[in-house]
């Protein structure tokens, strides 16, 4: 693991010819076989002058990638399952070409001019919490093709992985409260609508009635006294195992952030306030990421 910035002095650097360089070689060295044997001059000077670009092209190659110093590399939260956009920014004294930047399957190439740039590429996320950036290579086999000069580097930033959400969308819980209340809401007399089964709904607001007529199974909406403030408690969602209630708490904060509603995230060990906005959005989604569990609770 490297803390940036990194600067690839001429130590962490690898040469070897590319497929293209070893065609040239046997090319050239079949051609100077001939012009020995025939004692052709012109082919042995045509040799050497070849013999010549290759040199000069061997050291253009390396000094490309000589000191280019990986300077940053960013990348911002995404839900499980999602791609996360590394930003790897690069400079250098002098404007380099052609620079390749890859990790797993993915990869990018573009010249660094003005002493710095910008490259991206994409890295599946595996699991939620923090993850760790694969290790980093850097290519280039400007400006012949001849032969490829490259780096690693394995940076020592993570990047972080919030709760897949639960897909479809739960209907929020029947229960609310102000900040730092944990109390249970009380429902309304009336019925609102029903709606389809979703895992995890308490068993005594299936619509019986309903259910038997139709094959399948309806749950009872009731009227939300308290409207626009929510409870999301780790407590009061009905899952069997951890990851289940984190996705659908994950569900819960991003619906109630997008349709501008107030709530607030319980967790053992962690209570928001009750908000929203971006900080608070984030502050509970890093929550819910980081929240390891041994066992159902």
């Amino acid at each position: 693991m490297e803390v940036l910035p990194v600067q690839l002095h001429w130590r962490r650097l690898y040469v070897l010819p590319a497929k293209p360089g070893l065609f040239f070689f046997v090319i050239a060295s079949v051609m100077m076989l001939a012009g020995l044997n025939f004692n052709n001059n012109m082919s042995l000077m045509l040799v050497f002058l070849l013999f010549g670009v290759a040199q000069v092209a061997l050291y253009k190659t390396f000094l490309n990638l000589k000191d280019v110093v990986i300077a940053k590399i960013h990348s911002d939260a995404v839900f499980l399952g999602e791609s996360l956009v590394l930003k790897l920014q690069l400079t250098a004294a002098k404007e380099r070409h052609q620079i390749v930047v890859s990790c797993d399957a993915s990869s990018d190439c573009q010249d660094l001019n003005k002493s710095t740039g910008l490259w991206q590429l994409q890295v599946a996320s595996q699991k939620r919490g923090y993850q760790s950036l694969p290790r980093l290579k850097l290519m280039t086999r400007y400006p012949l093709g001849l032969f490829t000069v490259w780096a690693y580097c394995q940076p020592k930033e993570s990047a972080l992985i919030y709760p897949r959400p639960e897909q479809p969308l739960p209907a929020f819980p029947q229960h609310g409260g102000i900040d730092g209340s944990q109390s249970s809401r009380l429902k309304g007399d009336e019925m609102d609508s029903l709606r389809h089964y979703h895992q995890g709904d308490p068993i005594r607001d299936i619509a019986w009635k309903k259910s038997a007529q139709t094959q399948q199974t309806y749950v009872k909406e009731y009227h939300l006294k308290q409207g626009r403030e929510l409870l999301f408690d780790y407590q009061q969602v009905y899952l069997t195992d951890s990851e289940s209630r984190l996705s659908r708490l994950t569900a819960w904060v991003v619906a109630a952030e997008q349709q501008q509603l107030n709530y607030q995230l319980s967790l053992p060990g962690f209570t928001s306030t009750m908000s929203r906005g971006d900080s608070h959005y984030h502050s509970c989604l890093k929550a819910l990421a980081l929240f390891r569990v041994g066992g159902d609770s």
